[in-house]
């Protein structure tokens, strides 16, 4: 069996608490559930509105109860970044999963495994990777439904929107015998490049117009081409567009069920909606700066919004009232200490080794990535520990 068992030594995880946050020992990663929720709701909305389907990316959370929340407020299936994910949520019930990456060819074994296990939808991008799979198919009596990845603007990965080739590796993917022909996706990550609002909502309506384009391009060539799935999404996209274009089929945001210090300098959400966030503890203070016991394996060395706000910091700490504190910058992160910085005067109060502070994260997804659970915040009390899934399928030493 290539797939190995994913349980490891972890705090204990999906039990009732009843804690102050104070008691937490840091650093340590707090949700709030009310700002969790709200998000979700306001997601979900958004898409029945604009009457698409909503496959939420969880490679954000990498959570067993976030995404059972998604499921509950109307996610139709939902997108996994690695074959561990995937593995993670099809053994937690979930039947209908999308990889959104462009398959790595060592991971077809694994692909059968999953394939038995759930509905599931993969990646390609290059017509070598369709002859390869299609031939292993074969071997293994294994039908597959497959997407083309699609380049609308962010030059990453996939087959560009207006390129002929599009076509042609359309055409591969729907006459090889044990693949289907699903449709067309993409990620409009250029997005996170925009520095106003209506920049994003331009790059947004971008991405859509040119999926639509690619797709009644297909049903042109030949209607055996005709996308099924017309799959977009980003959060700043789907928290600022004022539109759908008809021909989307479904769209796949994910960050937006924690938001972070990026889609607040982009205008994606308030600082008030960010539902994650660090908590750390003040182990130094000296005359213009003091440490925490929160660095880069915490917070990660993500350089934040800084196209926006050039000397954003880390992360931004919070005040009581939670909005961003004044006079301080976390300035630089080593492996386990982060420096912060007096600024423009200084704080307006005074700390001592000991307290406790919170921070958003300029990025929620990579900050997740690095922790091993999320401690649920209710009513101004920790209530839950639910676990992250983070891992990689292990190789046979």
């Amino acid at each position: 069996m290539l797939l190995r068992d994913t349980n490891m030594l972890l705090p204990p995880c999906n039990r009732t608490l009843n804690m102050q946050v104070e008691e937490l020992i840091t650093p340590a990663l707090i949700v709030d559930e009310s700002a969790l929720t709200r998000n979700i709701e306001r997601m979900a909305r958004r898409a029945r509105e604009f009457n698409v389907d909503l496959r939420p990316h969880i490679k954000t959370h990498k959570c067993v109860e976030i995404a059972e929340l998604q499921r509950s407020h109307g996610a139709k299936g939902i997108t996994v970044a690695t074959v561990y994910e995937a593995k993670v949520f099809a053994e937690a019930g979930f039947d209908d999963i999308t990889l959104a990456m462009p398959l790595a060819h060592d991971k077809f074994p694994i692909i059968k495994e999953l394939a038995q296990q759930t509905r599931l939808k993969v990646l390609v991008d290059h017509p070598i990777t369709v002859t390869r799979l299609d031939t292993f198919c074969k071997q293994e009596n294994l039908r597959l439904d497959v997407l083309m990845k699609v380049d609308v603007g962010y030059h990453r990965c996939g087959v560009r929107a207006d390129d002929p080739a599009a076509i042609g590796l359309a055409e591969k993917i729907a006459d090889s015998t044990f693949l289907k022909f699903e449709g067309i996706l993409t990620h409009g990550g250029h997005t996170y490049s925009a520095k106003t609002i209506e920049e994003v909502q331009e790059a947004a309506h971008e991405e859509q117009e040119r999926m639509v384009k690619l797709a009644q391009r297909l049903r042109e060539h030949n209607k055996d081409l005709s996308p099924e799935t017309v799959s977009i999404g980003s959060t700043p996209g789907m928290s600022l567009t004022t539109e759908l274009m008809e021909g989307i089929t479904e769209v796949r945001p994910g960050n937006y069920v924690f938001h972070d210090y990026e889609q607040v300098a982009l205008g994606a959400c308030k600082i008030e909606d960010c539902a994650l966030q660090v908590l750390a503890s003040v182990i130094g203070v000296y005359e213009d700066r003091m440490v925490i016991d929160a660095g880069a394996t915490t917070l990660s060395v993500d350089p934040g919004p800084r196209h926006i706000e050039p000397f954003c910091g880390y992360g931004k700490v919070l005040s009581e009232d939670g909005t961003p504190m004044s006079g301080v910058r976390i300035e630089s992160l080593s492996q386990e200490h982060g420096k912060i910085m007096f600024i423009d005067g200084g704080p307006t109060i005074d700390f001592e080794p000991g307290m406790k502070i919170k921070i958003v994260p300029n990025h929620s997804c990579l900050t997740a990535n690095l922790a091993d659970a999320y401690h649920v915040l209710e009513n101004g009390r920790i209530t839950k520990v639910w676990k992250i899934h983070r891992g990689r399928i292990r190789n046979s030493l």
